[in-house]
């Protein structure tokens, strides 16, 4: 008689891929389950993204009142407060829902949305940091000092409490990295020449920069956090994307998602210039539109390239 041939262990189901499935898996790399994982930890993991609740709620104070109250911007220039509540729609009707469904996701131990939710997270901090430093003064400072703070801390606390170091593997073998590499690198390039197009020739000939006229600020803020914190932390997030490490991973994601956020409220700047008659010029707003499309479709290529997998313990290795 022959021996029963001996049980084979059971490996790991691997799902074919289905024909047209992609935007399927793209909800299930959102929506996952976090089977196994300690309590405490995720406890620990998902007690900052109970500030969506408090940023969502303040943001959609603050845009709403922006947009329906016409006495909220009228203190500021024309031009900025055009675009001022033309950003209020984005925020009100995108930012703050995307907040809120990236939150739950996350907090269900979605890595890919806690990523995501970084993004949109650092969007009210700029955002709002620009608010409370060049907005002039109104019944609604506040509510931004307050949004800024909440952000802040939940941004600063969520990435601290992912579980540093992460494994590699966690983001997934065909993550698009030379492609988010190369937006991110555009990216810097583009605003980099942008503002030194108007800051250099106003140091040349001892003037005030023609951007000026449009807050009627001593500095423009926007330069300030561009210039000192989002392009040199871009350049740095692309160089670390470049070698492979992990922490690049997590800080392009958010990058990328809030790059998609921005790119959204420019076109509704421009689209609101325009409206108002104060020399627009709408075609620009293309050029947003593809930014932001192109932004979309790498959150969708890293959604669909990371494992349904939790944020643990277990994952960390040596190194970031």
């Amino acid at each position: 008689m022959r021996a029963a041939p001996a049980e084979r262990p059971h490996a790991q189901q691997v799902l074919p891929p289905v024909p047209g499935s992609r935007v399927r898996t793209f909800l299930r790399g959102l929506v996952v389950s976090n089977p196994g994982i300690d309590h405490r930890e995720a406890e620990l993991n998902r007690a900052w993204l109970w500030l969506s609740v408090p940023i969502a709620l303040l943001g959609a104070t603050a845009s709403w009142v922006g947009i329906v109250i016409d006495s909220t911007y009228e203190r500021d220039v024309e031009s900025f407060a055009v675009q001022a509540v033309s950003q209020d729609y984005v925020t009100l009707l995108v930012a703050v829902p995307a907040t809120l469904l990236l939150g739950w996701l996350a907090s269900r131990g979605s890595l890919s949305a806690r990523l995501m939710w970084h993004g949109v997270v650092f969007y009210f901090v700029y955002t709002y940091t620009i608010a409370s430093f060049m907005v002039r003064f109104n019944d609604l400072f506040l509510v931004y000092t307050s949004l800024l703070a909440c952000s802040i801390f939940a941004l600063i606390g969520g990435i601290a409490s992912l579980g540093w170091p992460l494994r590699p593997s966690k983001f997934g073998m065909s993550w698009p990295r030379r492609s988010v590499v190369g937006f991110l690198i555009v990216i810097v390039a583009t605003f980099l020449l942008l503002w030194l197009s108007d800051i250099l020739p106003a140091i040349v000939n001892g003037v005030e920069p023609e951007s000026l006229a449009e807050s009627a600020t001593p500095t423009n803020g926007i330069q300030v956090l561009d210039l000192s914190l989002l392009l040199p932390g871009s350049a740095l997030t692309a160089y670390w994307v470049w070698k492979s490490e992990s922490r690049g991973y997590v800080f392009a994601t958010g990058l990328v998602a809030y790059v998609a956020l921005l790119s959204l409220a420019l076109v509704a700047m421009i689209i609101g210039l325009s409206r108002a008659d104060l020399a627009a010029d709408t075609a620009i707003s293309v050029i947003f539109i593809v930014v932001a499309g192109v932004a979309s479709a790498l959150l969708f290529a890293i959604v669909r390239s990371m494992p349904r997998t939790a944020i643990r313990a277990s994952d960390q290795t040596t190194g970031l």
